[in-house]
């Protein structure tokens, strides 16, 4: 398989459904300002275990003194040499600081590294690895995980096909995402089962689209669209974006399939597209690059009628403003967990930038899903009478299962549904100012927006069904 430059817009392109949909949870919702007030305390430690009872090796990757997870990941590669590898460092990170705080079920952790290096090979290579010699895969950004048979079926300690746990940052193929024994930290909302190709049930949040309408109230939004269009996996990702704004009044002039081998120049159709229909908004589907691009063309082209430069989670990139300077001013970015500028507010956010010394939004990523990992633990134990022998695949599936309202010690967006696969609408809206990144919803540290209406209830997603490639006209 030729491996290009497209395959980094499937990753972000799936960061973008992850940040729009799903059902916003339940909890401390003050205002539409945000949900949470100030620094979280509690640390998953090994507190609801009890470690007076000898420990025994209860399943793979269990030992009496350890606990090992895998994060398989793609870094060394030809294409784009350490292309993950912030979700090797976050999750690194995160045993580093749930070994500070006591560890789990009475042990410290280990965190394997494994390589699957932007091929199915490689990948499948990998889940068998992690199958021999570890309890889960957590924080699992392999692009190319199409085979998921392994996972499905890994033997236990007992030698019962019962699967090894996979708590993804990414899902990129159906396969992966309707397996059931993968549970991604930021869920996308996307229906389950599905084959990959015709109609889907899709749910997309409000919250920045309402934030827009409500912050631009009397212009009409209406624009321009880049779709990343060299994969299915992009497309089948992009749609139901754009149709699910489209019904929240955020009106297509033109959609454009854009490669991600694509130069300045080829944004100038889409810039003097955006002048002839005076269009008020701009969105690219892509990596933060191809917003540098669109938003640098734009500028050359004269482009002066656009309220909103939207984006989401793949944006939050310091090189979208150190390469796109000047030409990205004003460029909003949307987060589902809390940005590295409200530092001092959570107690999670501050293990994470603690202990990761290059912190990207894919560290972040991955250091939520080793806390997911870590909730699942706690609330087995906690399941078995503070027994830590009772951690085994089988019972921690059943603990992922269940839960219901997963927010990382407030690190993460509030309410997300890890057992059903359903993620949450709070967001944190950020906007580049002077050359920074910036809260502007909700402007207070350490909180999100869950978008209420005026009777002070959380607006539910849109949910919609669509066959994605059927609607791509790009």
């Amino acid at each position: 398989m030729r491996l290009r430059w497209p395959v980094l817009a499937t990753a972000l392109v799936l960061l973008v459904s992850a940040c729009g949909g799903g059902s916003s949870g339940n909890g401390n919702a003050s205002g539409n300002g945000g949900l949470g007030g100030g620094p979280t305390t509690t640390v998953p430690s090994a507190n609801n275990a009890d470690c007076s009872k000898p420990r025994t090796s209860s399943e793979v990757g269990v030992s009496p003194t350890t606990i090992t997870v895998s994060v398989v990941a793609d870094v060394q590669n030809g294409f784009r040499p350490g292309l993950f590898k912030g979700s090797w460092d976050g999750m690194t990170a995160w045993g580093k600081y749930i070994n500070a705080h006591g560890g789990l079920a009475c042990r410290q952790v280990v965190v394997k590294q494994l390589d699957s290096k932007l091929s199915p090979t490689d990948s499948a290579n990998a889940i068998a690895a992690a199958c021999s010699n570890s309890i889960a895969t957590v924080g699992t950004t392999a692009l190319f995980l199409q085979d998921v048979n392994t996972m499905n079926t890994c033997k236990d300690k007992a030698g019962k096909a019962t699967g090894i746990p996979d708590i993804a940052q990414l899902q990129t193929e159906a396969n992966q995402q309707c397996s059931p024994v993968s549970f991604a930290a930021l869920p996308t909302s996307s229906s389950c089962p599905y084959k990959g190709t015709g109609p889907r049930t899709f749910r997309v949040g409000r919250t920045q689209y309402d934030y827009y309408l409500n912050k631009f109230k009397g212009t009409p939004l209406h624009g321009v669209f880049a779709i990343p269009k060299d994969t299915p996996s992009t497309i089948a990702s992009t749609m139901p974006i754009i149709r699910a704004e489209n019904k929240m009044g955020i009106l297509s002039d033109q959609e454009f399939g854009v490669s991600g081998t694509a130069i300045q120049t080829d944004y100038t159709q889409l810039a003097q597209a955006m002048k002839s229909h005076n269009s008020t908004y701009g969105r690219n589907g892509l990596d933060y690059k191809g917003t540098v691009l669109m938003r640098k063309e734009a500028q050359v082209q004269g482009v002066n009628t656009v309220k909103v430069w939207d984006c989401s989670l793949q944006c939050y990139d310091k090189r979208l403003i150190q390469e796109g300077g000047s030409a990205v001013e004003g460029q909003y970015v949307w987060l589902n967990f809390l940005p590295f500028e409200d530092k001092g507010h959570n107690a999670a956010l501050d293990g994470f930038l603690q202990y990761d010394k290059s912190p990207d939004g894919f560290g972040a990523q991955a250091f939520l899903a080793g806390e997911v990992f870590a909730q699942a633990v706690n609330d087995t134990v906690k399941a078995h009478g503070g027994d830590p022998n009772s951690l085994t695949r089988a019972n921690l599936l059943t603990a992922l299962r269940g839960i219901h309202d997963f927010n990382a010690e407030g690190m993460a967006a509030p309410g997300i549904d890890i057992g059903n696969k359903v993620g949450s609408t709070c967001l944190v809206g950020m906007q580049v100012q002077n050359g920074k990144f910036v809260r502007v919803d909700p402007v207070e540290p350490g909180t999100f927006d869950c978008d209420k209406d005026a009777s002070g209830n959380l607006k539910p997603p849109v949910v919609l069904t669509i066959d994605p490639a059927a609607e791509y006209h790009g």
